[in-house]
């Protein structure tokens, strides 16, 4: 008699869970249900007398402070907050202003980057002057303890972010000699490295000492097997800088056209002794060696075939907020950030595939366009096997691929100057590649993950404005390790919202969470993310802290928030089967979502 109240007991406790569990899977799929995130603080990167402040983000552990860009109206500065309470952070001091670095204020165009090296007790800003293909970018350094100016060292042109690596020892600049539409001069992109092994707290003003190596990507800069063969180049000489664009899309495996002034390193991430750049406009990842100063790998990204919303105008020709991801279109990853991290002995690379065209637009058009300078007409393959029309029918609607900025350089299959394959910028996605040491192969891409994600669970913050160019747009990235498990962030620069996903398999990366903050109707636009483990972390938790950018108008845009990230319930034998049913069902339902 026991035995069978025991049964049905269980019988019944059985029905309850899995009802329960069928009853929590769609939230544990798509929602917060993990509750991973919680918002900490949101608060004003401006402080007086400055704004256009809060793109990228240095933490000191040791002070506890907090140091944001700001730069903007001739205003060049790091802006300091006590960050000791997470909650609560508040102004220190006077910010540390680098703003007649070179000479009068006018002659300075941006503090693009920053970061700290808390055991020897200063940091870095990387300084960008006006005349920014003539004139060289300088390092900025600072006490961190007193907040003061202590110098700068010239590096190479438009040196846009810095790193520390791993063990303190050196400085890692990337330069990216970026194009200037208005300057005669095409500047090269590179990389310099400052040996800071000799410094310490009594000895900073050693520091405007130091002499840094620094390699561009001329021939004799190259190891033995790297080359620019095949690489994507906006070559000025081949594009032009003004009148009517290209006609024929440039052939850049010949000699003439693998112009290395055209290689722009965007961001860099440290594994080892090597160091891993994004050429972002390059559609390519440089692999610099340590130790051997050396660029000792060049690899093209090539495209991912992506299902994607494609126009901006999906309802009687009219934008509207509505998502139709309907069109499966090849792109061009050109990340933005990455970060390496390493899995049984092996280097794996995840980029943020933001996707970026030269500054001048010469390099991309509407795929509908039929008139004017961006006129596609010329350009496109008008035979079979494309058969495109000259006039906005078929897949070049305006509700088709019509609205879609696709390159002017690339999707020539049969080298004859034509574009076969329509390719758009930007993959809006991300994706980890395997360092083979010939190579990068791709392991895992998302697809339409992002997309499908806003459309379905938070349309409410999405004007489908940009479906035409680069969607909600994927750009900043961090890792952060805890639990045995490996996580990362990636933003979305135009929507906001901020995804976490678990990508200790990097064959089988999984999402686990999302979150998306806003001031009043302004989006905020994520830029920089920063993780900061709890061993280092003033209040004993895992932070994750990201730098809106803005747009130097208002407080309101320009904002740091401080989230927490808390390991998952530890209770939960029925956490774990519920995730295990969401895994399956999510698995499912991406490979219906990324079907063509």
């Amino acid at each position: 008699m026991i035995r069978c109240i025991i049964i049905n007991h269980l019988i019944y406790m059985k029905k309850i869970i899995t009802a329960a569990i069928l009853a929590l899977l769609p939230g544990f799929f798509y929602s917060n249900a993990r509750a991973q995130f919680t918002l900490l603080s949101n608060f004003s990167a401006n402080q007086p007398g400055g704004f256009s402040a809060g793109e990228i983000t240095a933490f000191d552990k040791g002070s506890g402070r907090l140091f944001v860009t700001s730069s903007g109206s001739n205003v060049h500065r790091l802006n300091i907050f006590n960050l000791s309470n997470p909650s609560a952070p508040t102004e220190i001091g006077v910010p540390i202003d680098f703003s007649t670095t070179f000479g009068a204020a006018n002659n300075m165009l941006s503090l693009s980057s920053v970061a700290v090296n808390t055991a020897k007790g200063f940091g870095v800003a990387t300084l960008i002057p006006t005349a920014n293909t003539t004139t060289l970018g300088r390092i900025g350094f600072f006490d961190l303890a007193t907040g003061t100016n202590l110098g700068s060292i010239a590096v190479g042109f438009h040196p846009d972010s810095v790193i520390f690596s791993p063990d303190g020892s050196k400085i890692v600049v990337v330069n990216e000699g970026e194009f200037n539409s208005s300057s005669s001069t095409n500047a090269p992109g590179s990389i310099s490295v400052v040996d800071v092994s000799s410094i310490n707290s009594g000895n900073l003003a050693n520091l405007t000492t130091l002499s840094p190596v620094t390699r561009d990507f001329s021939a004799g800069n190259l190891g033995t097997g790297a080359s620019l063969s095949g690489i994507r180049n906006h070559n000025v000489a081949a594009i032009g800088t003004s009148g009517a664009f290209i006609a024929n899309v440039p052939d850049f495996t010949s000699a003439a056209n693998q112009n290395f002034l055209a290689i722009e390193p965007e961001y860099a991430s440290i594994s080892g002794d090597k160091v891993y750049v994004s050429l972002q406009e390059n559609n390519a990842i440089g692999v610099f060696d340590l130790t051997t100063e050396k660029w000792t790998q060049i690899s093209s990204l090539g495209t991912i075939n992506q299902l994607i919303d494609a126009t901006d105008q999906n309802s009687s020709g009219a934008a509207d907020n509505a998502i139709s991801i309907s069109q499966t279109v090849a792109g061009l990853p050109m990340p933005d950030t990455v970060a390496t991290y390493t899995v049984g002995g092996k280097t794996y690379v995840i980029t943020a595939n933001e996707g970026d065209a030269r500054g001048d637009d010469r390099d991309v058009s509407r795929f509908g366009s039929i008139a004017g300078n961006s006129n596609m007409n010329p350009i496109i393959d008008t035979n079979a096997p494309s058969n495109f029309p000259t006039n906005q029918t078929g897949v070049r609607a305006l509700d088709q691929l019509g609205r879609l900025t696709v390159s002017r350089l690339d999707g020539d299959t049969d080298a004859d100057g034509k574009i076969d394959l329509p390719t758009m910028i930007g993959t809006r996605s991300f994706t980890i590649w395997e360092d083979t040491g010939a190579g990068l192969v791709k392991t895992y891409d998302s697809g339409s993950f992002f997309e499908t994600y806003i459309r379905d669970f938070d349309s409410a913050s999405w004007v489908d404005s940009r479906s035409d160019d680069k969607g909600p747009e994927p750009e900043g990235l961090a890792l952060g390790s805890f639990d045995g498990k490996t996580f990362a962030f990636i933003s979305m620069e135009r929507q906001a919202g901020i995804f976490m996903f678990d990508i200790t398999n990097p064959e089988s990366p999984s999402f686990v969470d999302y979150i998306r903050i806003a001031t009043g109707s302004i989006p905020l636009r994520p830029e920089g993310m920063l993780f900061v483990s709890a061993a280092d972390s003033p209040n004993g938790q895992n932070l994750l802290i990201v730098a809106y950018e803005g747009d130097g108008n208002s407080a309101l845009n320009e904002r740091v928030a401080v989230f927490s990230v808390v390991p998952e319930p530890s209770t939960a034998g029925l956490l774990l089967a519920v995730s295990s049913f969401a895994t399956i069902f999510r698995r499912k339902r991406l490979a219906r979502a990324n079907k063509p």
